[in-house]
């Protein structure tokens, strides 16, 4: 017992000193907060010299008569996209984004990239849904596009292999791992062994 109330003190100062000494530098709340500050205060910079995508509607397969509605929509979002500003920013943060081109410009940038996301959605349901209806080449062409344009979605990448595989292309295949290697994304492995799995 009478050894407890001095190991409680020292116990009690040795906290205590690591708490007024510890270094806020170290603390990844405070770095988070220290770099959105930062991030915040960044004034606005050119943006016009970054890669917008431009969409190709006119050599796109977006006219392939239809009666069902979503497959209309889909097409109307891909047609839409031409006349929006359209950017990948995938594995980009908005601090990181607001860092680089400063923060009035932080709502132009997102609404490109949702724009982008919205894009490369369409792209792959468009050509699942023509696969659906018949019509593999026009998915082919959208797949294709999607892939050149950097999509990050397992689904395209593994459309896009199976039609190679039906026609034995595996030389393709090989060629969507190596534009999946250059993909900024949490999918980006399990994409590579998906399409090497198809090998």
């Amino acid at each position: 017992m009478r050894f407890t109330v001095p190991i409680i003190i020292i116990a009690f100062c040795i906290i205590f000193k690591m708490i007024v000494n510890r270094d806020p530098k170290s603390d990844p709340d405070e770095e988070f907060l220290e770099r959105e500050r930062k991030a915040n205060l960044t004034p606005r910079k050119d943006i016009s010299h970054l890669p917008y995508i431009t969409v190709p509607v006119d050599s796109l397969p977006l006219d392939v008569p239809t009666d069902k509605e979503e497959v209309r929509e889909r097409q109307d979002t891909i047609r839409s996209m031409a006349e929006k500003k359209v950017l990948n920013l995938t594995g980009r943060t908005n601090t990181e984004l607001k860092l680089e081109y400063g923060a009035p410009n932080i709502n132009i940038l997102s609404a490109a990239d949702n724009n982008y996301t919205r894009l490369v959605q369409a792209i792959a349901y468009l050509a699942s849904d023509y696969l659906a209806s018949g019509h593999e080449e026009e998915a082919l062409q959208l797949l294709e596009y999607g892939i050149s344009i950097g999509a990050d979605s397992k689904k395209n990448y593994l459309m896009l292999a199976d039609l190679y595989k039906a026609h034995g292309r595996e030389d393709k295949i090989r060629d969507l791992i190596a534009s999946a290697e250059d993909l900024d994304s949490l999918l980006k492995d399990s994409i590579i062994s998906s399409l090497k799995d198809m090998l």
